[in-house]
Formats: C-alpha cells, sequence, structure tokens
C-alpha cells in the first residue's frame, strides 16, 4: 500500500512539474514570438542610410565626395570591391562563429556570461555581427532590455538577409574613428586607396578600429592600434586564417599611412555645379584626363599674359551633348574670386554672335558668301560704330566680311534681316541673353552689348557643328537627351567653311603646312573696353569655347580674341583626344531669292525705330519718335493710317506688330 501511495505521490510530482515545463515552454515560446514581433529588424532603415554623394568621371573615377546629410562620410561598397583580407579580420576578430550561428551565438553568451558572473563586472561581451549591425542601425543605451532586443533583430537580421549581406552591411557601417564609417571611407582617409587594394596588414589594422574607434584610430593612437592589428592578426591564425610565417611577416610590419582627404580637388567648379544639379551624385560625361589637360594650357596661357588675367574654357562632346571638360578659372584657391566660375559668369560675347546673324540671312536665302555687302562709315539714329582697327574696306563679299569681324556689314545683314530674327535663331541655337538683346541692345546686339555666358555660347556652336541640331547640355549619363532642329544643314556647313582654320589660319599655326593644321571653325569676339576676349568653335566632334579677361571687368590692351584667346583654343584642338585633321566637304550653294541690297546714303530709309526692333511696353503703351536719314519735310504713316505733324515727332503704340 505504502509503496503504491510513493508511486502515485511521484507520478504527481513529475505530472506538476511536466505541466510547469510546458507551461514555461508555453510563455517562453509566447514570450519569444512577441519578442521578435516586437522588434523587427529594420530592413527599411538599412536601405535608406544617407551616403556620401560621390562624382564620377565618365570612365568610373571620382571626381569628389562629400560628407552625407548626417555629417558622416558614408561610401557603402559591394563586397567585390572590398580586399578579402577585411571580411575575414573582421570575422576572426569580432565573430568566430559568424558562419553557424543563427544570429546570436549562444556559446558566446554562456561564456561572456560566466566570465561577468565570477568577475563581479562586464569584462566580455557576446555580441555577433549581427547584433552590432542591428546596434549601428538604432543606437540605445546598453542595457539588458536593449541586448534582448537586439538579439531579437539579430536573428531576424540572420533570416532576412545572407551571411555575406550581413557582412557587408556591418563593413559598410561600422565606425573607424571620426565621422568616418564604412571601409571604404577608412582606408581613403587612412591610407589613400580603396578598400579593394588594401594588404593583409592594412585589412587587420581597420578590422581592429570599431571595437573603440576613439581610442584605437591609427592616426592619433598608432602604439595603441598596432597592438591591437597584432591581436587581430593572431586571432585569424589561431582561426586558421593565415600561416604563421604571414603573421609573423605582418606584425613585423610598421604602421604606414598615406592620409587622403575624402573631398576631391578635380575639375572644383565643374563638381560645384554639377552637385547643385544632382546633390546625390552619380556619373558625368566629364573626361578627367582631359580636364587635367584643359587646365594645363589655360594656366600656360593666362601666364604669358598680363596680372590678374584668367580663363575659363568649355569643352562638349557634340555627339552626345555631354560637358567633357569645364575651366571656371585657373586658381581655385585663389582669394580674390577663384571659386567664381567664369564659364557661367555674364560676359560681353563681342562679335561672336555674328556667325549667328549671318546664318539668319542665309537661312532665308539672303546672302551666300559671294553676296556684296558695304563696310562704310554709317549713322544709325546718331549711332556711328566703327571696325576694331577702325578704318573700312569699302565693299566686300559676305564671306570677307564674316572672316573678317567686320562690324558694318554685320550691322547691315542684321538690319535687313531683322535684330529680332537674328537674335531668335541663337537662343535657337542655345544662347542664353541676361537680358531682352533687342530691346536693351538695338542692332548694337549683334557687337556683344548684351552678356551672355560662355558655357551656352559654347553649346549653340555645338548646334552649328551637330548640322543644326540643338541639344540640351548634358552633366550626367543619365541625362535624358532633348532636342530639336533649328537651322539648315546647308547653312551649317557653309559657316563651317567660311570659318575654318585651313581658310583662315590661326596664329598659333603659321608657321604650319595647310595639311598639318587641325582642321575647325572658330570666332574670335572682343568686348568694349578689351574687358573679354573670345574665341568659340568646334571641329565636328567638340565644341570648345575660351575666356579671357579678368573677373572685375577691368580692360587690357592685351585682351583681344584672336591674341589672347583663340591660341589656347587652337592648342586645345590640337589634343590628340579632340584633333581631327580631316576637312568636311563643302555645302550644295543655294540660289540667293531676295539679295541684301547695298546701302545708298541718297535712298531714304528708316533710322529709328529700327527694322525688326522689339519694345517692352510699360503702361498703357510704347512712345516712339519717328527719324529717318533725311531732313525736311516728310510724310509719316503708321499701320497704314497717315500721321500729323505732332505724331510724326512722337506717338504712342500699343502691344502688337506694328509698320
Amino acid at each position: 500500500m505504502n509503496l503504491v501511495c510513493r508511486i502515485g505521490r511521484l507520478l504527481s510530482r513529475r505530472r506538476r512539474a511536466l505541466g510547469l515545463l510546458v507551461a514555461i515552454s508555453a510563455g517562453f515560446g509566447a514570450g519569444a514570438k512577441w519578442m521578435l514581433n516586437s522588434n523587427p529588424f529594420p530592413l527599411e532603415k538599412l536601405r535608406a542610410l544617407p551616403q556620401s554623394a560621390v562624382l564620377y568621371d565618365h570612365a568610373g573615377r571620382v571626381l569628389s565626395r562629400s560628407l552625407s546629410i548626417d555629417e558622416q562620410w558614408r561610401i557603402p561598397i559591394s563586397s567585390q570591391d572590398m580586399s578579402p583580407w577585411l571580411a575575414q579580420a573582421t570575422v576572426a576578430v569580432e565573430d568566430e562563429r559568424f558562419e553557424s550561428h543563427p544570429g546570436v551565438d549562444l556559446l558566446a553568451v554562456g561564456r561572456a556570461s560566466l566570465q561577468n558572473v565570477f568577475a563581479g563586472r562586464v569584462v566580455s561581451g557576446a555580441s555577433t555581427l549581427d547584433m552590432q549591425l542591428c546596434r549601428m542601425l538604432d543606437p540605445r543605451p546598453r542595457t539588458l532590455w536593449v541586448k534582448l532586443s537586439e538579439s531579437a533583430r539579430a536573428w531576424q537580421a540572420d533570416h532576412s538577409l545572407s551571411k555575406d549581406e550581413v557582412l557587408r552591411a556591418y563593413l559598410n557601417l561600422a565606425p573607424y574613428g571620426g565621422n568616418l564609417q564604412g571601409v571604404e571611407a577608412a582606408s581613403i582617409r587612412y591610407f589613400g586607396k580603396p578598400a579593394a587594394e588594401l594588404t593583409l596588414p592594412e585589412s587587420a589594422l581597420l578590422a581592429g578600429i570599431p571595437q573603440s574607434p576613439s581610442r584605437l584610430r591609427p592616426d592619433r593612437f598608432p602604439k595603441a592600434a598596432k597592438k591591437r592589428r597584432d591581436k587581430v592578426l593572431l586571432r585569424m591564425l589561431a582561426e586558421g586564417m593565415i600561416e604563421y610565417g604571414t603573421a609573423l611577416d605582418a606584425m613585423a610590419e610598421p604602421i604606414r599611412l598615406e592620409p587622403s582627404g575624402l573631398s576631391g580637388s578635380s575639375a572644383r567648379h565643374f563638381v560645384i555645379d554639377a552637385l547643385g544639379l544632382r546633390p546625390s551624385g552619380g556619373r558625368t560625361f566629364l573626361n578627367l584626363s582631359l580636364q587635367h589637360e584643359v587646365e594645363r594650357l589655360a594656366k600656360e596661357q593666362v601666364d604669358g599674359l598680363p596680372f590678374g588675367t584668367d580663363a575659363a574654357v568649355v569643352v562638349i562632346d557634340i555627339e552626345t551633348g555631354g560637358l567633357v571638360a569645364m575651366v571656371g578659372g585657373t586658381d581655385f584657391r585663389d582669394p580674390s574670386g577663384g571659386q567664381v566660375n567664369a564659364a557661367k559668369a555674364w560676359r560681353s560675347p563681342g562679335s561672336t554672335l555674328k556667325t549667328f546673324v549671318y546664318a539668319t540671312a542665309a537661312t532665308e536665302r539672303r546672302l551666300d558668301e559671294n553676296t556684296i555687302l558695304l563696310d562704310q562709315a554709317e549713322s544709325f539714329a546718331g549711332w556711328i560704330p566703327a571696325n576694331f582697327e577702325g578704318t573700312f574696306s569699302g565693299e566686300v563679299t559676305a564671306g570677307d566680311a564674316l572672316r573678317s569681324s567686320l562690324n558694318l556689314p554685320a550691322i547691315q545683314v542684321c538690319r535687313e534681316v531683322g535684330a529680332a530674327k537674328s537674335a531668335g535663331i541663337a537662343e535657337a541655337c542655345g544662347v542664353r541673353f541676361r537680358w531682352d538683346p533687342v530691346g536693351q541692345g538695338g542692332l548694337a546686339f549683334v557687337l556683344g552689348t548684351v552678356e551672355t555666358n560662355l558655357i551656352d555660347l559654347t553649346n549653340a556652336y555645338a548646334t552649328l557643328g551637330r548640322k543644326g541640331v540643338r541639344r540640351t547640355l548634358r552633366y550626367f549619363i543619365d541625362d535624358p537627351i532633348r532636342e530639336a532642329s533649328v537651322l539648315d544643314v546647308r547653312v551649317c556647313k557653309w559657316l563651317d567653311g567660311e570659318l575654318s582654320s585651313r581658310r583662315l589660319p590661326s596664329l598659333a599655326f603659321r608657321n604650319l603646312s595647310e595639311e598639318s593644321i587641325p582642321w575647325f571653325m572658330r570666332k574670335t569676339g572682343t568686348s568694349s573696353g578689351r574687358r573679354d576676349a573670345l574665341v568659340i568653335g568646334h571641329n565636328g566632334r567638340f565644341a570648345v569655347g575660351v575666356w579671357v579677361g579678368r573677373l572685375s571687368g577691368m580692360g587690357d590692351q592685351a585682351y583681344v580674341g584672336s591674341r589672347s584667346a583663340e591660341p589656347l583654343l587652337a592648342r586645345i584642338f590640337d589634343l590628340a583626344h579632340i584633333r581631327r585633321m580631316d576637312a568636311p566637304r563643302d555645302p550644295l550653294p543655294w540660289v540667293v531669292e531676295k539679295r541684301i541690297p547695298l546701302p545708298r546714303k541718297d535712298r531714304l530709309s528708316i533710322e529709328r525705330p529700327e527694322s525688326g526692333s522689339v519694345f517692352r511696353r510699360v503702361g498703357v503703351g510704347f512712345e516712339i519718335r519717328p527719324k529717318a536719314n533725311r531732313t525736311g519735310e516728310l510724310f509719316w504713316f503708321l499701320d497704314g493710317r497717315a500721321l500729323d505733324s505732332e505724331e510724326s515727332r512722337r506717338t504712342m503704340v500699343g502691344s502688337g506688330h506694328h509698320e
């Protein structure tokens, strides 16, 4: 009987124990499930972490890096772009069972617990790489509850990501001192090279830093950093990752740092411009090798000119519309305006706009290369322009007038075809004016009285090189292509021939035979007061624009387009990457339908308002004061209506077109 009672009591205790165990297990399971549900791995946060903007040239070479929006140097890279030693060194020193545990290393937890209990304080941790990744994504005070939360997230990280993805994320986020996050930023800062090129000792050095970044920075605490590096190497040896001799050789190497800036120093004006368009960075059309060559040539040109002279250069790939080189100034560090981008500054274009005036007339079949124009003094409503040399040539062909950049024939052509129409053609090709070119400058806009900028002017000449197809300037490889046909192909070819380096040799090639001269077309310009010297051209492959002057606007006798700017353009067109030796074919001739007449002093003509003038109305109307090239009694008509004597002196007109 007693035996039966004892067996019953024993079974009862076992049932209670089993029930308690089941209850504990159920509670643990429910708690674990709740913990996992309450602490999901922040995958979206990992994907949305702000990155440093990196700007690349067309070949993938780094032009610039900038801090992320949270002021960190964070440059994520793929596993293939990291030295294999980095992954091995990191796993060896931070998480030796990384490949086998499910995000939480229970063996390490048990070991750390016993060590901490016997020591009476925290002397060992059990954080896996998964747990450290979770901590980096969501930094919080290190409490038991936070540790449990990180463990739950780490377990889910191991199930949401592959081991390679966890390790890559860790290496891209780990702290390496200061505001350096990730191995790429650390490798560039400490060793001046990408993480893919790190040696075993360098990889071991970096792998040891995250344990205490402020205490183990090699640039500040080299002894502590070396001691930690050697510990990493010993861990790699213990894990069978390296041989004994390899470990000894690596430990014998001193720490050799080659500190390098992360921001970059190439093409500074271009970088500022590009990041202004796309702060996130990306791959651009800029050719860094060409950029350096152009910068060198610009500096050499400026060194031979008066003190204070600066230069700007723009090079555009005609096929793609991409900006492949841009020099905004020869010394970015110059405190007196070095940061100003002269390629985008508003400046007088001088005579470079004459090309578009002749293009307008040729498009309307008002002239060809043999059309006779008159180069003689003439008054335009009291304005008496002169040529640059102060002389007149009499009757000249349109081709000679354009090549010689004669002012009077250009103004004559502009008056006949209309200043508004000529300015419109220039704008259609890509020129942007600071103000209304005709309203502000009238016929004088032909001579550059209304400002534009070098980059737009160069893009307009790229339109000529593209046989009349305008294309929006592109900075980034993935910028959309926007284009429109704006000029007659034959007109573009005619301008190429008239302004070619073979027909009008550059001073830079005066001692060379014609067949030795690279082919390109160009038009020079010199602003009033010799404040700006320009030359713009193309060779069918590239369009190049050059400006020389002072940013302050102070003029100098040396600032003449053909003397101070054209030699630089010619040397750029002679670079191996840009040079073109074959000349394009001559265009088919066209029939001039309504030839521009020669001006005659005895012929009655209206001097004011000029033909094609555009005015901006202020208030209810605009007052005009008619003037002819004769005095005495004249009869004036406005839109077919005769004006009385008072109206002939001054009259108001409203919006619209008037004759």
